[in-house]
């Protein structure tokens, strides 16, 4: 391992880049801070990662822009083992300049945009804060202090920016770039920060949580952001992507010339390059428009009429009201889904449910009514049976002294059956206020037994309904797609049998006496189908697309009417045991 001081570092890269990063192909090498930095400030790493130096040491102790690059970088492996260097700063038998502004081969560029939409709990305190898009890479890919929100004032909890995307066009080297994002007060000073490596971002909408100037991660405070992440495509290069991507499309107006001018005799090497203008664009246009207008139109005896090499205009695909009401399909409404027989199996089973509890409910009340019944007769025989003894207690007194002996003991006995009389009158009123009590408890709790299963059943219900609605509206949407499927099926053959036919019709026009003029009107033919086919294949597609929307929001009322539906019957149910509840009063059964 060699070690090399800042300045020396920055002299074998100024001199001999090149030279540096393929001695660290081979080399350990160690950078360290310049002796003249007594305050321990640090200077940037970046520059060193990208001539492939291993070691790159920072003064710890100083949370500043270098550490946090450094920590946010290494962050990326989980703060231990090693970062890999890309494989082309490893191999020998490539060559690598840290200063190139073209991209690296065999590295495709990137073009990445952040767009800050909010902040959320980035201050307890009603300041005004800003946030600024940093990225740091390569030399040609580092762009600083050139992104920066507008300034919203007095909101430090959710202020929203809403800005638009801060474009990074071209990032030669994607694999050293790193994004820094960074929230400022009004004031300047640091809120947070988060340094994100561009070969790990994830591209949609992303909330950003931030971390301290010294790289401590903050709980609360986040930023809510956009991020897009494509391929870089150069200027002049789209239409040539979008040729890849639309093959159909892929032969432009100078090759479809170029083709002509051969077919005349003219070589390729005769022709050179200019730079095309809007004034040549449109005489362009305006010639393809003559070369269509001039093709012969008049039909064939053979033909029938409006067939021709221009038929094709006569295609149409039908009307928007047809095709609507071709997709139309029956309305799924819950009586319809009622009939269905899982739903009547379960209604069925929901019966059965309710007649057993019913069943285990009057079980319960003839329980309760014998057992009430068999402690009432015991009272009335116990009452009886001492009645009785204080009668034959004074029978044999009588009996034994004489009646006119025992008329003291006479009245004695009768203020004792009295008060018998007495006592067995408030036994049974205490009794039966017990058994009202605890008859009425009964019977509201089988009253809400009973409201819970069918509330139970309405709810069980509920789900059948939805789920046989969502199974009926998937197969209408299945059908559907079966229906589009055949229409552009039809519809491909259609065209492809009309782009037959006009071929055959310039065959067998006797006006064309050349080889060459016949291919070539067949080759404007076969040029003007295709873009008509597009078209009538585009707005089929649109037509389609609407008919799906119209069937999804059908489906969506659907199921809004049923979960309406549903919740009617469940207030139903609720609102009859409320009426009865309101209509019980204490009852008992003797």
């Amino acid at each position: 391992m060699s070690s090399f001081s800042e300045s020396a570092a920055l002299g074998y890269l100024k001199q001999s880049a090149v030279e540096f990063v393929n001695y660290n192909k081979r080399q350990m090498s160690r950078i360290y801070p310049k002796g003249g930095r007594v305050d321990s400030s640090n200077y940037m790493p970046q520059i060193f990662w990208n001539a492939g130096c291993q070691m790159v040491a920072l003064n710890f102790q100083t949370p500043d822009l270098a550490m946090q690059l450094n920590q946010g970088k290494f962050e990326y492996n989980g703060n231990c083992g090693y970062l890999l260097k890309p494989d082309f700063m490893r191999r020998p038998d490539r060559t690598f300049d840290p200063f190139s502004e073209s991209p690296v081969d065999g590295v495709i560029a990137a073009h990445c945009s952040v767009q800050v939409i909010s902040g959320q709990f980035l201050s307890d305190k009603k300041i005004g804060t800003y946030v600024e898009v940093d990225m740091y890479g390569l030399p040609t890919d580092t762009i600083r202090r050139e992104f920066r929100t507008r300034t919203v004032p007095n909101n430090g909890l959710n202020p929203v920016y809403n800005e638009e995307s801060f474009v990074f066009r071209k990032v030669v080297l994607p694999d050293l770039a790193v994004i820094r994002i960074a929230v400022y007060e009004e004031t300047g000073k640091l809120i947070g920060q988060r340094i994100l490596p561009l070969d790990g971002l994830q591209a949609g909408y992303r909330h950003i949580s931030l971390r301290t100037e010294g790289n401590f991660p903050l709980s609360l405070p986040t930023v809510f952001c956009r991020i897009v992440l494509k391929t870089y495509v150069p200027d002049g290069f789209g239409d040539f992507v979008d040729a890849l991507s639309a093959p159909i499309q892929a032969m432009s107006q100078a090759e479809k010339r170029a083709k002509q001018m051969q077919d005349m005799g003219i070589e390729e090497s005769d022709i050179s390059d200019i730079p095309a203008t809007s004034a040549s664009a449109k005489k362009n246009a305006k010639n393809d428009e003559m070369i269509t207008n001039a093709m012969p139109s008049k039909p064939t005896p053979s033909t029938p009429k409006g067939d021709g090499p221009n038929m094709l205009n006569n295609i149409s695909l039908p009307d928007k009201k047809d095709k609507d009401s071709d997709a139309s399909f029956e309305a799924i409404t819950p009586d319809m889904l009622r009939a269905d027989k899982q739903f009547v199996k379960l209604l069925k089973k929901q019966q059965k449910d309710l007649e057993i509890l019913k069943k285990r409910h009057n079980k319960e009340r003839s329980t309760m009514q014998k057992q009430h019944c068999i402690v009432v007769d015991k009272m009335v025989v116990t009452h009886d049976k001492e009645k009785l003894s204080q009668e034959k207690s004074l029978e044999k007194a009588i009996k034994k002294k004489g009646e006119r002996y025992c008329n003291d003991l006479k009245s004695e006995t009768e203020d004792k059956v009295q008060s018998l009389v007495n006592l067995h009158k408030a036994k049974v009123k205490e009794l039966v206020i017990d058994q009202t009590r605890e008859w009425s408890e009964m019977v509201a709790r089988q009253m809400v037994e009973e409201h819970e299963m069918r509330k139970s059943h309405v709810i069980q219900q509920s789900d059948l309904l939805k789920k046989l609605m969502e199974d009926a509206q998937l197969l209408q949407i299945k059908e559907l797609e079966v229906r589009q499927e055949r229409e552009n099926k039809e519809l491909k053959g259609k065209q492809a049998k009309q782009s037959m036919e006009s071929v055959k019709h310039v065959m067998a026009d006797k006006s064309i006496k050349n080889k060459a003029e016949r291919d070539r009107r067949i080759r404007e033919l076969n040029e003007n189908n295709t873009k008509k086919f597009i078209e009538e294949r585009k707005r089929q597609a649109v037509i389609q697309s609407r008919r799906m929307e119209v069937l999804k929001k059908v489906h969506a009322e659907q199921m809004a009417n049923l979960a309406k539906d549903m919740e009617r019957e469940v207030e139903v149910a609720d609102n009859y045991f409320i009426e009865a509840k309101l209509a019980s009063k204490p009852e008992t059964v003797i």
